[in-house]
């Protein structure tokens, strides 16, 4: 790992982090019931879910800052060396990353079936409640949602339960954790192959940038290929109603 400033770092702060996360999920699905049954309308609950995905990426986001700024997380005097280039690097290994994330849901279907449920990410971009929630989702899979999740996992709790407890411990915990963001047997080939990547890069890199630029690469690339298939969709299905349109002759 990096030349970290402090030597030891108590776990608490993290156990403090995710109980607030756990918090906010419980004031997240009373306020975004009220709204779904105030609107009545299935729209309603693409919105609520995107929005509330967004808000749990900013969460996470001020909490790193926060415990950063109080030296309650890992703090370098200076930054690391190769910083630029594992920045870089990044950008082809998102590529690959978005590969291996797509072929963990392929085999997640093949395994347990397709499922009924959409991540909240991409359900805004497979029903979008308008055009800007296009660019809205692509916006939170490209940038925010990378941030929120690379900042505290790799940023935070990776190198504060390294310190503590060792590497087996630090990749194991980061695993449970990220099943749990993602509470959905099918989605868990694909959370452990991101995961283990997310890991073995900050392991190689001692940072956590170089994980965070291939996390928003594959994001927007995924955010791309969700956008495209929409419209496509639309001009198949704009294409058929000319076909069944009666023909008139002048």
């Amino acid at each position: 790992m990096a030349d970290y400033l402090q030597t030891e770092l108590s776990l608490v702060p993290l156990a403090y982090a995710l109980g607030g996360y756990l918090a906010l999920q419980v004031v997240l699905n009373i306020v975004n019931a009220a709204y779904v049954r105030r609107e009545k309308n299935p729209i309603a609950l693409v919105k609520a879910s995107f929005w509330s995905s967004v808000v749990n990426a900013l969460f996470f986001i001020v909490v790193s800052v926060v415990l950063h700024i109080l030296g309650l997380a890992p703090n370098t005097a200076s930054a690391p060396q190769n910083l630029g280039w594992w920045a870089l690097l990044g950008i082809p290994l998102g590529v690959l990353l978005w590969w291996l994330v797509a072929m963990g849901r392929r085999l997640g279907m093949l395994l347990f079936g397709a499922s009924t449920l959409v991540a909240a990410e991409d359900a805004v971009l497979r029903y979008p409640p308008g055009p800007r929630y296009l660019a809205w989702g692509l916006f939170n899979l490209g940038l925010i949602s990378p941030l929120g999740r690379e900042l505290f996992m790799r940023g935070v709790f990776l190198p504060v339960v390294v310190m503590n407890l060792g590497w087996g411990w630090g990749i194991g915990t980061a695993l449970i954790i990220e099943f749990l963001l993602r509470l959905n047997v099918v989605w868990a080939p694909a959370t452990a192959i991101y995961s283990l990547f997310m890991c073995a890069l900050f392991y190689l890199s001692g940072n956590a940038l170089c994980g965070l630029v291939a996390a928003a690469v594959a994001g927007l690339v995924h955010g791309i290929a969700w956008v495209q298939l929409k419209l496509r969709r639309e001009a198949d299905k704009r294409a058929g109603e000319l076909e069944e349109a009666p023909r008139t002759t002048q």
